[in-house]
């Protein structure tokens, strides 16, 4: 790249390229450059030989720029170039009229480059901070981005909305007749079961009132013998600015029948031409796209709870990969879920009798092994408030445990009518309609009322402020209250994995073999496959290993090889990709050289050859069907809050956030400018560029499979002296500079207003699941295939994920001041429970 003392002169520069290897170089050059000094013609002439050098570099823009990459050939060499460097590179030849070192970097340099974008941004980020600073002479700065409303596209979970039958755009004059009087309207939209006319004039109606529609319009160009017009009612009345729309439902009379064949027909051969309303189909796509970004990342675990014989009995859960750890920690020695003893009848009475937007606590838990027995000890907030000293004896010996864990534990209603997913599409469209549930699902869940939610909130920096309690050793009998009995008969509760899509290369075949494992220092270790593919195999074994992600090793596989002659298996180079919590199974993939991997080869052949005998690592559903019942269930009542990082270049945007069917607290809070829940702004908690220096640059570190990376958010409501008005600040852990600091911050906000805190948990998310909008995306496309596009390349945009968790009842235990506490905790739920209508500044 030309240095930058000779950028003034580039205009010298791009005049000579054509001319680099012409007998008139000098003599141009030469008149161009005749009032330059000598030591700039000669750096001038030097850099112009430089950049006319042949080069022989390979291009590789793959992931270095915003556009598609495909192979070009060039001199029998392939590169890889979008078609905007391909223009400059087929450009470039012509110029120079080879390939050359300055043609090599004119295609690294060109405007869609990362690169070039981020220099861009950097340079005009840092020209606005001087032009804003306080010694700037411009006086008219333009405000703070962060200042700014910055309002959320928000995505209901659970919200379809399908129509019976497909609406067509399409406007015709027609006449109401209502109370003998009779006004000219137009067809807004037209569908066989209704309509949306727009009226030329007022007239008083009201919602449910029955009136006559003449088809004025339709009549002149068909005989419909509707002298009498159609009956239909007034089902929604709308104003927008000065006009006034009708929603109209058809009502059965004589001429339905032969009605209903015309309009079907009717709307079948012009609904290309006059364009289908793809509103709610389009909805319906965006909700499910986001759904199957949240549901197999969330990291809090839903236990589903049925009502027989007037008990509660835990039946199931959802499990997803980040979600599995908090399953295995109510696992007994048996591996049999307590859940029955954490979720038991008192403690659920309790919890949905709480007041406020949710019925939620906090739950303290440790376990006790003795003589091989696992004895499980739990206790909430408001069981451990009756007794201060138990409290602090509870709190401090359970900290004292490696088993401590502190969950946010929630309880939802729900109905097994939610189990279905309502239809997406037209009834009348051509798609195949969704299977009912089976009857073996429909029986399992037909007793389902409630779903407990529990999430871990537990870390290593809140679990030192915990052992800080003191421990009354005379009350440690009395702990005995807070253990789990051992059923006779437990409950069977079962783990029902989410599905979703498959983002492995290839699929893995079950298959347990010898494996003799060597590092790097000649180590040796045995172990035994798992499940392999033809990349890679899973290995356990019987000791903890020491190795970590990127080690590589060397394998050898004794078994195997005395079932193949044609390949040799030992000292096959693998490396760990992965590596379980116990430290004794290993995901590893083999190591690609020049040469062709002995084991992949081995195992493509093993493979081929024995498909029909080899057992897939991917088991059927015990119960076909009822993961996605479950799933229906718990996105149709869960009280969410998820924020979607979406992948803009080089840029990393929040613009979209997705909530249950209630609305929890934190989407109460970021609705207090608006005062409409429909209006959430997020510069109140995306202050000081939080979306792109903090959640980007950790996203960017982050694979798919990763655990999420942990945030603490914290949002103060304060009032100054003399002013009415609230006031929001917004803090985040990663801007304390030690645990002491943010434990003064807490503490201090009792004296300064209300505090509320959230987990926010981010992770990375994969490529959508297509195959789960298929049908809409198809149907869509159908029609407006611009509008599919766009909503394919939203969907394919998403980056990450972050779930906001409400732990503000946790954080002044974690601190000690209990006390204070319970009095935010009403100061809260009051200011909820009156939907924020204070002015707020």
């Amino acid at each position: 790249m030309t240095a930058a003392d000779l950028q003034q002169y580039i205009g010298v520069i791009d005049r000579m390229k054509s001319l680099l290897n012409s007998a008139d170089f000098d003599q141009v050059f030469s008149l161009l450059t005749s009032d330059l000094p000598k030591s700039k013609q000669f750096l001038l002439k030097m850099e112009l030989k430089r950049m006319a050098q042949p080069c022989n570099y390979f291009i590789d823009l793959r992931g270095h720029v915003d556009g598609d990459v495909i192979p070009y050939d060039y001199m029998g060499k392939t590169h890889y170039m979008d078609y905007n460097a391909i223009k400059v590179f087929e450009a470039g030849l012509k110029q120079y009229g080879s390939y050359t070192l300055g043609l090599y970097e004119e295609v690294l340099n060109t405007e869609n480059n990362f690169r070039v974008m981020h220099r861009k941004e950097t340079e005009q980020r840092v020209r606005t901070a001087l032009q804003q600073s306080p010694d700037s002479d411009n006086d008219s700065a333009e405000p703070d981005d962060d200042a700014l409303p910055q309002y959320a596209n928000i995505v209901r979970f659970g919200g379809y909305t399908a129509r019976r039958d497909e609406r067509m755009h399409f406007s015709i004059d027609v006449e109401i007749e209502l109370g003998g009087k009779r006004i000219r309207a137009s067809t807004s939209d037209l569908s066989v079961s209704g309509s949306k006319i727009k009226l030329q004039q007022p007239m008083s109606a009201n919602i449910g009132q029955t009136v006559k529609l003449h088809f004025t319009g339709l009549e002149q160009e068909f005989i419909l013998g509707l002298a009498d017009g159609v009956m239909y009612k007034i089902v929604d009345i709308d104003t927008q600015a000065a006009a006034i729309y009708w929603r109209l439902q058809r009502q059965q009379d004589n001429n339905e029948p032969q009605f209903v064949e015309f309009l079907q027909n009717f709307i079948n051969a012009n609904k290309r031409r006059y364009k289908v309303n793809l509103n709610s189909v389009c909805q319906s796509l965006r909700t499910k796209g986001y759904e199957q970004f949240y549901l197999p990342r969330i990291s809090s675990l839903p236990v589903f709870i049925a009502v027989k014989d007037g008990r509660p009995e835990p039946v199931c859960t959802l499990t997803t990969d980040y979600n599995k750890a908090i399953w295995h920690y109510f696992l007994d020695e048996q591996h049999q879920a307590v859940f029955a003893s954490v979720c038991h009848a008192r403690r659920l009475k309790s919890l949905l009798q709480m007041p406020g937007p949710e019925q939620s606590t906090i739950l303290y838990c440790f376990t006790h092994a003795v003589k091989g027995r696992l004895f499980f000890y739990s206790a909430t907030r408001e069981e451990l408030a009756a007794s201060e000293q138990l409290k602090e004896t509870f709190l401090g010996f359970g900290a004292g445990k490696p088993s401590w864990r502190v969950f946010h534990f929630s309880v939802l209603r729900t109905t097994p009518s939610q189990a279905e997913m309502p239809a997406t599409l037209p009834e009348s469209s051509s798609h195949k309609k969704a299977a009912p549930l089976s009857a073996r699902v429909e029986q399992f869940i037909q007793d389902i009322r409630y779903i407990v939610n529990l999430t871990d909130i537990n870390g290593t920096d809140t679990t030192f402020w915990y052992q800080s309690y003191p421990v009354d050793q005379q009350q440690l009998k009395s702990l005995a209250q807070f253990g789990h009995k051992k059923p006779a008969n437990p409950v069977s509760c079962e783990a029902v994995p989410v599905q979703y899509v498959n983002l492995r290369s290839e699929s893995r075949y079950l298959y347990k073999t010898n494996v003799s494992i060597r590092d790097a220092n000649a180590t040796e270790l045995n172990g035994h496959s798992r499940d392999f593919s033809s990349k890679g195999l899973q290995v356990e074994t019987a000791i903890p290993v020491r190795f970590n992600k990127g080690d590589v090793l060397q394998l050898s596989l004794p078994d195997m090889q005395k079932i193949s002659n044609k390949y040799a298996l030992s000292s096959l180079q693998y490396e760990v990709m992965a590596v379980s919590k116990s430290r004794t199974i290993m995901n590893l993939r083999a190591v690609e050289t020049d040469e062709p991997h002995t084991g992949r080869l081995f195992f493509s052949q093993l493979i081929q050859n024995n498909r029909a005998k080899l057992t897939p690592a991917e088991e059927s559903p015990k119960y076909p069907g009822l993961s996605t019942a479950l799933r229906n269930m718990y996105l149709n009542v869960h009280n969410c809050f998820a924020l979607y990082l979406h992948r803009k270049g080089i840029r990393y945007d929040i613009d979209t956030i997705a909530k249950g069917n209630s609305s929890n607290s934190l989407h109460k809070l970021l609705s207090l400018h608006s005062g409409d829940e429909t209006q959430i702004d997020l510069a109140l908690i995306l202050q000081n560029n939080a979306a792109s220096l903090n959640f980007a640059q950790q996203l960017k570190q982050m694979k798919r499979f990763d655990s999420p990376k942990q945030y603490e958010l914290f949002l103060l409501l304060s009032k100054e002296p003399g002013n009415e008005a609230l006031q929001i600040s917004c803090k985040y852990d990663y801007e304390f500079s030690s645990e002491q600091s943010k434990q003064q911050f807490v503490l201090d906000a009792r004296q300064h207003g209300i505090l509320f805190c959230y987990r926010l948990l981010l992770s990375r998310t994969g490529r959508p699941d297509t195959d789960y909008i298929a049908q809409e995306l198809s149907y869509i496309s159908a029609y407006a295939i611009h509008k599919a596009r766009q909503l394919e390349e939203e969907l394919w945009s998403v980056a990450g994920m972050i779930d906001a968790v409400d732990i503000s009842a946790e954080i002044y235990w974690r601190y000690g001041a209990v006390t204070e506490s319970e009095k935010q905790q009403q100061q809260r739920l009051q200011l909820l429970s009156t939907q924020l209508q204070q002015p707020v500044v």
